[in-house]
């Protein structure tokens, strides 16, 4: 498996800067309830925390290393060092947090004023105030959006759409999710605001979260079908589902019906009547198999986190550790996201399986490549999975408000997701959340059981998978502790 380059200066500056994102006072759109807590947490050296982790692994060098492999060292020495002072500095400032509500809760108690519920301002309507949001984002003119990977490359055309229904610039800055991140939280710790929508996957909403770099959503929306919600509009109302924990930031758009990974065979490798006797996950974990699977890494705060924590919860630690065993013989568990690669030794038949990469295979099978889908005209032993994803968020202090409070609502409505279904560059696209937006791109067998979702409920044969639950967050943590110690047991090389 393939290693990033040395981590250059401008890398750890970055890292530090976000350290002291989290750290220190961010600034707030909203007016705060309580005065603010003292900072009490101790501040962090940077400097020291850096020079410190480049000592230490000097010191454990072994004699006679090549510059690449001292090169290799002291960049992770420093990115952990630097992954540990902010994950410390996160704890603290969630104590405070939780200080600080529990301070606010005990005040509220003891007032003898009830707090006011805001209301709608008498006489106003949806239409003028939709309006008047179009006229105040139009005089800001523009709208710069954070784009993660694989929002990179689907949602394109979907965003030209909405630049030109409201005559509103839109500005994308690409890359990963992770990287994004970085950058912004780098930024703002510097008095620097220049995105207005974050497009990142949950690590990275997660990330945005603790640095204060969010603002919460719901006063944002003012049209009527996106909080109210019935079966009329949406899918398993009236539940609202999120894929933000604190079920603050990230409305999920999509629903997800499907087997729980997708799993791909090499035709001159195996027969059709073969790759039919692949009935469950588990049959993926006879050690026959070892050298024969390839697929992309998981223990990562990167690509592919949803699909690791979906896999978990339905099928446990024990499968997670007999198929990256497998894979990982001969080579073929690879780095996060190189589902090109993974692609590849499918197709070439270096390997049998291809557990996931999707999004690289299915275009050679369309190709007409030797490759076949397992998983495409069958469900699996184990059942269906039905999950909510999707995850845009607003952020903070955000350079153009009007215009990114437009955009949310035009999102979440029946117009801005029939948009998007219709105009994805997504080759399997999911079905919308919303119930009144039609199939659009969304493939026939994706579709058709999107009516029989409360039928397979009832029955026991579907799974949800909350993204916005406690469980999901608390498996997210548990996944990758357990696949890292597991990578480094097995001597595999992989991006953290």
């Amino acid at each position: 498996m393939r290693r990033r380059s040395f981590v250059t200066t401008f890398r750890l500056l970055l890292g530090a800067l976000t350290i002291v994102a989290v750290l220190g006072a961010c600034n707030s759109e909203e007016p705060a309830l309580v005065a603010p807590l003292a900072p009490t947490a101790t501040p962090i050296d940077v400097n020291a925390v850096v020079e410190q982790a480049i000592a230490d692994a000097a010191a454990k060098q072994v004699p006679g290393a090549t510059q690449e492999e001292v090169d290799a060292a002291v960049s992770k020495a420093v990115e952990t060092a630097l992954a540990e002072a902010q994950a410390k500095a996160a704890a603290a400032k969630e104590a405070e947090a939780k200080a600080a509500a529990a301070a606010a809760a005990a005040a509220l108690a003891a007032s003898a004023t009830p707090t006011p519920v805001p209301t709608a301002t008498p006489g106003s309507s949806f239409e003028a105030q939709w309006a008047q949001l179009i006229k105040d984002a139009q005089a800001e003119g523009e709208l710069v959006f954070s784009l993660g990977g694989s929002d990179s490359r689907h949602i394109r055309d979907t965003l030209n759409e909405f630049s030109k229904k409201f005559g509103i610039k839109v500005i994308a800055s690409t890359g990963s999710g992770s990287a994004n991140t970085t950058r912004i939280l780098a930024e703002r710790a510097r008095g620097r605001y220049t995105a207005d929508i974050n497009f990142g996957g949950t690590s990275s909403t997660l990330r945005m979260a603790q640095g204060n770099a969010l603002t919460p959503v719901k006063p944002l929306i003012i049209d009527p079908t996106i909080l109210n919600r019935t079966a009329v509009n949406w899918h398993l109302s009236p539940k609202i589902w999120w894929t933000d924990t604190e079920n603050l930031y990230s409305m999920a758009t999509e629903l997800f019906i499907d087997n729980l990974e997708n799993v791909w065979y090499n035709t001159d490798k195996l027969s059709p009547e073969e790759a039919a006797k692949i009935t469950s996950y588990a049959d993926l974990t006879d050690p026959k198999w070892a050298g024969e699977i390839a697929m992309a890494g998981y223990a990562t705060v990167g690509s592919g986190v949803t699909t690791r924590v979906r896999i978990h919860m339905a099928l446990g630690q024990e499968f997670w550790e007999k198929i990256t065993r497998n894979a990982a013989e001969g080579g073929n568990l690879l780095d996060f996201s190189d589902y090109r690669g993974c692609a590849e030794l499918l197709a070439r038949g270096a390997v049998t399986f291809a557990f996931g990469c999707d999004r690289e295979v299915r275009p050679m099978y369309e190709a007409q490549l030797p490759v076949a889908s397992i998983t495409d005209s069958r469900v699996m032993d184990e059942g269906l999975s039905a999950e909510v994803r999707g995850t845009c968020s607003v952020i903070a202090n955000a350079p153009n408000p009007k215009a990114a409070q437009l955009f949310v609502n035009w999102w979440y409505s029946q117009d801005g997701m029939e948009t998007d279904v219709n105009f994805t560059r997504n080759l399997a696209p999911n079905p919308k959340l919303r119930s009144d937006v039609g199939q659009g791109k969304v493939r026939d067998e994706y579709w058709e059981r999107v009516p029989q979702l409360q039928s397979l409920l009832d029955s026991g044969s579907v799974t949800i998978i909350d993204q916005g639950s406690q469980e999901f967050g608390q498996a997210r943590e548990d996944t990758l502790v357990y696949l890292t110690a597991l990578y480094d047991s097995l001597g595999v090389i992989y991006t953290p």
